[in-house]
């Protein structure tokens, strides 16, 4: 008798942990689902062509079915559902058929085009040089260049901010060869005709990305003449043979890019997300630091590896302030940004 009162007894304790479990399973993945719901309504309104009114019958679905679940369960088997639909139908959307009818704005319209040549140079097709009188009134014009790897001479970081940010900016490389041509390489937000950019829908498939070469006339004097942006360029230190594989590395994504077109993302394939893995030591630079994602700090994970080019004993506040490009926003009045006589660029000499 004293037995099977034990064996009663636990098996009334397994009932009570297994009530006990799947009362925390419940809640947790009430609490999961729940956290889903910013996502799902961004998804409803702006990674999908659909009517507002679908969008809104979406999103109100999906929150009765969340306060159902508070009384039955079916209702949280509901929620999952409809989250699970949004998600799939959201990672099925390509570039490709996403984009496959658009037409780009003119600044993005061509991308870079590489092609190798039979004596180890490359060809780059689509290098932009646009002759600006304004931000929005420009002669529209390509280059064709042809550039030796073999003679590269240095690399730039560039790091242009706005509205007097410092936590955010537009990031590019400039490289620079032994016969003076400078090109500068930036990945950016590709933009359909019509579109407005802005971080939300940078998180939802709606843009392209893009990487352009331009010429520092065009893509430096864009921004420090004709928008207002504040300017750095920090000579980069790399040996030649970093130099080298820095520049196959940005030839090879181009490419990438041209076979296979991506989305860009606000986080995750944005401008310095993009450029920063083409440079040596890329593992060590990106991983697990915020200011990857804050990219007008990005700069300071640079100099604390020791990949800016500094003078003895140098600190970061006066590699920052001789790396200042004068323009019409606070480096108007700001000393000359001749990176201490050695910058290669001819447009930084001329200034």
């Amino acid at each position: 008798m004293k037995n099977w009162l034990i064996r009663i007894a636990s098996v009334l304790r397994l009932r009570a942990r297994f009530r006990a479990l799947r009362k925390s399973l419940y809640w947790v993945s009430f609490v999961g689902l729940a956290l889903g719901v910013p996502w799902c309504a961004g998804a409803l309104f702006h990674a999908f062509d659909m009517p507002v009114f679908f969008a809104w019958f979406g999103f109100i679905a999906l929150l009765a079915s969340l306060a159902v679940a508070l009384f039955f369960r079916w209702g949280l088997l509901a929620a999952a559902l409809i989250e699970i639909l949004l998600t799939g139908v959201f990672c099925l959307i390509t570039p490709e058929e996403r984009f496959r009818h658009t037409l780009w704005q003119t600044p993005w319209r061509h991308a870079l085009e590489v092609n190798r040549l039979d004596d180890g140079r490359y060809e780059l097709l689509n290098v932009r040089d646009f002759v600006y009188r304004s931000e929005t009134d420009f002669d529209v014009q390509y280059r064709t260049m042809t550039v030796d790897p073999e003679k590269i001479s240095s690399i730039d970081a560039v790091f242009s901010h706005w509205d007097n940010q410092e936590g955010i900016a537009h990031s590019m490389l400039g490289m620079n060869f032994a016969d003076g041509e400078t090109v500068v390489i930036s990945l950016e937000t590709r933009l359909p005709e019509g579109a407005d950019q802005n971080g939300i829908d940078g998180l939802y498939r709606r843009y392209g990305l893009a990487m352009l070469a331009g010429t520092p006339d065009d893509f430096y004097g864009l921004r420090a003449d004709h928008r207002g942006e504040t300017l750095y360029v920090y000579r980069l230190n790399m040996d030649r043979q970093d130099l080298h594989d820095t520049v196959l590395s940005i030839f090879e994504r181009a490419a990438v890019l041209q076979r296979n077109p991506q989305f860009y993302n606000t986080l995750s394939h944005n401008c310095t997300t993009g450029l920063l893995p083409m440079l040596p030591g890329a593992v060590d630079l990106t991983s697990g630091d915020i200011r990857v994602l804050l990219n007008g700090l990005a700069v300071q994970l640079l100099f604390e590896k020791d990949m800016v080019v500094r003078r003895e004993g140098e600190s970061f506040g006066s590699i920052r302030a001789r790396s200042l490009v004068p323009g019409l926003c606070s480096g108007k009045n700001a000393p000359p940004a001749h990176y201490g006589g050695e910058s290669e660029a001819r447009w930084l000499r001329e200034r």
